[in-house]
């Protein structure tokens, strides 16, 4: 990635985290119901039997109430996990409580990777994606790290679903060749198809 892109990014990337970490807790959780009052309406999330979710942290989309609410349903539930910080890779594995995810990697909650509960991609109806900036065609700004794109390469873009909020789009952002559109967008007040 050019040094001008990476830099473009970098600004996005701090403009938009400091407009997210500026909401309050009540707004963050009241969103996160309404967005989650939209996937349950999803016809692709009626018939999804395993569905990734992302372990939200401070002012994401808060993913908590979803995963549990999709294990009470009887839906298979993975989530990401880094066995380690060094080769980048990504992995899913499969849950079947929030506690299962004790592990601190990146400040972020995981679950311990054991074989047997490694998930494959092609196993996976719906992959709901973090993000910190997106525009209407689905490109995101994550958080710089990259694993992400890189988990994301083979993965239809039909099973990819962006939680963000309203304010979290905008009509230009810095796109890279390696970078990989979500198929669409659930935000509070509407839900985008992107491609």
């Amino acid at each position: 990635m050019s040094d001008y892109l990476e830099l473009e990014k970098r600004k996005v990337r701090t403009e938009f985290l400091s407009l997210r970490n500026r909401m309050d807790s009540v707004s963050v959780a009241a969103y996160s119901v309404d967005i989650f009052a939209k996937i349950e309406m999803l016809a692709t999330y009626k018939k999804a039997r395993t569905v990734m979710f992302y372990l939200s942290c401070g002012s994401e989309v808060a993913t908590d109430s979803m995963i549990t609410s999709a294990i009470k349903e009887g839906k298979i539930v993975a989530v990401p996990a880094l066995k380690n910080t060094i080769d980048k890779q990504m992995q899913v594995v499969k849950i079947s409580r929030l506690e299962d995810a004790c592990q601190l990697v990146y400040g972020i909650r995981q679950p311990e990777i054991s074989p047997n509960d490694i998930v494959e991609k092609d196993d996976i109806d719906l992959v709901f994606v973090p993000g910190v900036a997106f525009n209407v065609l689905g490109y995101r700004i994550g958080y710089g790290k990259g694993y992400y794109d890189r988990w994301l390469e083979s993965v239809s873009i039909s099973k990819t679903i962006a939680l963000a909020y309203d304010f979290q789009i905008t009509k230009k952002l810095p796109i890279g060749k390696h970078d990989i559109p979500v198929g669409m967008i659930v935000t509070e007040r509407q839900i985008l198809k992107s491609h």
